[in-house]
C-alpha cells in the first residue's frame, strides 16, 4: 500500500511544491490582471455617467430628509424648479417654486484648501496640545 502511494507521488516531491509556487504566482498574476480590469471598467463607465449628467436637463440642487427613508428633493428642471418627497415606495410632487425664491449654493469643486495647507494646521494643534500638557 506505501508503494502505491508513492507511486502515485501523493506526497510532496520537491517537483511539486515548485508546481505548486508556480501555480500561486500564475494565479496572483491573474488576479492582478482581473483587479486592474475592474478597475478600468469602473472609471470608463463613471466618466461616461458624469458626462450624462452634465448634458442632462434635471439639476438635484438640495436634499433634506425628513425621516428615515423619507426626502425631500429641491429639483431644476430646465428653468423650472420643484420640491419632491421621494420615499422608497413613491414619488410625489408637492409644490413648484420661482427662481427668485431659491437660494442655490455654490457648488464645491474639490478641495477648499491643499493637503500641505491641512497638514501645517494639524501640526500646529498638536503642538499647542503638547505645550499644554507640560
Amino acid at each position: 500500500m506505501a508503494e502505491a502511494l508513492w507511486s502515485r507521488k501523493v506526497f510532496l516531491v520537491p517537483d511539486s511544491i515548485g508546481k505548486s509556487v508556480a501555480e500561486l504566482i500564475f494565479l496572483l498574476v491573474i488576479f492582478v490582471l482581473v483587479l486592474a480590469a475592474c478597475i478600468v471598467t469602473t472609471r470608463f463607465i463613471a466618466g461616461h455617467q458624469m458626462q450624462r449628467s452634465r448634458n442632462s436637463n434635471f439639476k438635484p440642487l438640495e436634499t433634506y430628509q425628513v425621516a428615515q427613508n423619507r426626502y425631500l428633493h429641491l429639483v431644476q428642471i430646465g428653468s423650472r424648479y420643484f420640491v419632491v418627497s421621494v420615499t422608497k415606495e413613491s414619488i410625489n410632487f408637492i409644490a413648484e417654486m420661482k427662481e427668485d425664491e431659491i437660494v442655490v449654493k455654490p457648488e464645491k469643486s474639490g478641495l477648499q484648501r491643499s493637503f500641505k495647507e491641512i497638514l501645517s494646521d494639524f501640526k500646529v494643534k498638536v503642538d499647542k496640545h503638547d505645550d499644554t500638557q507640560k
